[in-house]
């Protein structure tokens, strides 16, 4: 036999419509919101060549790089303003620089002056006053490696000491507090190309290759700086190298890079848990890219400049935001704002 049911409501029939039509577009925003995670930005003013990203006080620096040549520019992004500000530039001019924030001021490490070998220079830079003081050389100059910091200290990973290699498999931890620097042991595998990032006191290496000419790899190594000890995790779904990484809510997000040398740019955007030791796929990003610099602000990851294939031909101004979340901000605000119309009519 058939259920039956009737409906019993003191307002009108109006109202149980409304809430029919707030639960639809719920859900059709949120089939739809895929759209609007990756939204443009304003371009880079000087779009370069390995140039190194840092996020410091809400802002996001892009700082050296290459044109024809390595160039000292440092720029400046507000997300708020969707604007890009000179800074002061960096006092010797660098490509494969690597830059790291602790403790409220951003530091400028090594890199690649267009003569070898490789530059052991630190440089610290003060957000407030817009300058650069000079700090203790590391011990092993290099470029084209990768840095993050943990508990404020400084891990510079990898690298070259010349401009093609060999590859380094050297690790030392800088104290900006005492500056000075300490080896630590050494990667298990030597690699160039590969991401850094950092979450709960332990570093993760993403992807690489071990040489000039290849394998692109997909291969995580974690780095726990409290025992100095390396600890190899669960492999990447797709191999890259000079790829990018953000960290939003305790996860880490592979962005661009290639699968192979000299390749083209990837699209696919792929997720690594630690606590799972699990990758999962997201959105993907609209232009694929290599050499990318990654920065996140207020959850809200900004994928900036880049190629679109291995090393050229054109050097890419974008700037991409992501917002890694089911309904982004615009979605969400455009839902309340609907459904405020809808109460204001009962």
């Amino acid at each position: 036999m058939p259920r039956k049911f009737s409906i019993t409501s003191n307002k009108p029939l109006f109202f149980n419509w409304g809430w029919l039509f707030a639960i639809s577009l719920a859900f059709h925003l949120s089939h739809n919101a895929t759209a609007e995670n990756w939204i443009q930005k304003a371009d880079m003013p000087i779009p370069r060549l390995f140039f190194s990203v840092s996020v410091i006080n809400n802002q996001l620096y892009t700082i050296g790089g290459m044109l024809a040549e390595p160039v000292d520019f440092v720029d400046a992004y507000d997300p708020d303003e969707d604007k890009w500000v000179q800074k002061a530039s960096l006092p010797a001019a660098r490509a494969g620089v690597v830059t790291c924030v602790a403790d409220g001021k951003l530091y400028a490490i090594g890199g690649w002056s267009g003569q070898s070998p490789a530059l052991g220079s630190v440089e610290e830079y003060d957000p407030v006053t817009d300058t650069w003081t000079q700090k203790a050389d590391m011990p092993t100059p290099r470029s084209f490696f990768t840095g993050t910091a943990v508990d404020g200290k400084i891990y510079a990973i990898g690298g070259v000491a010349q401009n093609v290699g060999p590859i380094l498999p050297t690790v030392e931890e800088y104290d900006p507090v005492t500056d000075t620097w300490t080896q630590k042991a050494d990667m298990p595998t030597p690699i160039s190309g590969m991401a850094a990032a950092s979450i709960d006191g332990k570093i993760y290496l993403i992807g690489g290759t071990p040489a000039v000419q290849g394998p692109v790899l997909e291969t995580v190594q974690e780095y726990d700086p409290a025992t100095d000890t390396w600890t190899q995790k669960a492999d990447m779904p797709t191999p890259r190298t000079a790829l990018a990484v953000g960290v939003v809510a305790g996860r880490i997000y592979a962005i661009g890079g290639t699968a192979s040398v000299q390749g083209p740019g990837l699209t696919n955007v792929e997720i690594y848990d630690p606590d799972s030791d699990t990758w999962t796929e997201t959105v993907e990003m609209p232009t694929g890219r290599v050499f990318l610099g990654v920065g996140t602000i207020a959850n809200k990851i900004y994928a900036v400049g880049g190629v679109a294939e291995g090393l050229g031909p054109a050097i890419l101004p974008t700037v991409e935001q992501f917002t890694p979340s089911g309904l982004s901000v615009a979605v969400l605000d455009r839902f309340l704002t609907i459904w405020g119309e809808i109460k204001k009519t009962n």
